[in-house]
């Protein structure tokens, strides 16, 4: 083979290369006497023949970015974030939990029972819960708390909102609300101070005295 065919092959093989033919060649040169087609196999042979290497050089290759596959997230095994304290879970509940309904809950229990320990805060709270369960009250928090002749002085009750005794009454409404604690008056619907005797006592029956108060279904 001439010197001049040579460097003809060469060119065009080096030249495929360069813009990125990937496959082999299958359509090979067509020589000046319209010879069969020189694969790419022939092509290096021919190269190497002539002492030269087939290989392109480094400044032709484009680099390829390297591409991160998060395994973990991919089989469902990532990491989770760190769980709030139990602290902080409570406080996000009385944060979160703390609307209009939930507020009058809370001035109920400051009103009528906020020096009792916290079994008897907890009896004033179901009580209420037990009437907005009860078709003989209305069926809001707010609607029974501000039913007439019901909560005495609720509308101007202004309770002290700092401190560890409103933490306390929160929570504690929160649970009544949420039916958490298991009832310590049963299904009573009403409840009266020790010291006075109103006409419903007479005809209701007595469930429980916890504290001051003394509790009737």
């Amino acid at each position: 083979m001439s010197f001049g065919r040579k460097r003809l092959i060469f060119g065009l093989s080096a030249l495929a290369t360069i813009l990125g033919a990937s496959m082999p060649m299958t359509s090979g040169v067509a020589s000046e006497n319209s010879e069969s087609a020189i694969s790419a196999t022939d092509d290096a042979a021919l190269l190497a023949e002539a002492g030269l290497d087939a290989s392109l050089p480094e400044r032709f290759i484009a680099p390829v970015e390297e591409q991160v596959i998060d395994l973990d997230a991919m089989s469902g095994n990532a990491p989770e974030e760190d769980a709030p304290s139990e602290s902080e879970a409570a406080a996000a509940t009385i944060n979160d939990a703390h609307d209009e309904e939930l507020e009058c809950l809370v001035r109920t229990i400051s009103n009528e029972a906020r020096g009792e320990p916290r079994e008897g805060q907890l009896a004033v709270a179901q009580v209420v819960m037990n009437r907005v369960a009860s078709p003989l009250f209305p069926n809001t928090i707010c609607g029974v708390v501000y039913q007439r002749h019901q909560f005495s002085n609720i509308r101007r009750h202004q309770p002290n909102r700092s401190g560890p005794l409103w933490d306390r009454m929160v929570e504690i409404a929160i649970d009544a609300r949420n039916g958490v604690s298991e009832p310590v008056v049963g299904n009573a619907l009403f409840f009266h101070a020790g010291y006075v005797r109103p006409r419903f006592s007479r005809t209701r029956e007595r469930v429980a005295q916890i504290g001051g108060h003394i509790f009737y279904r």
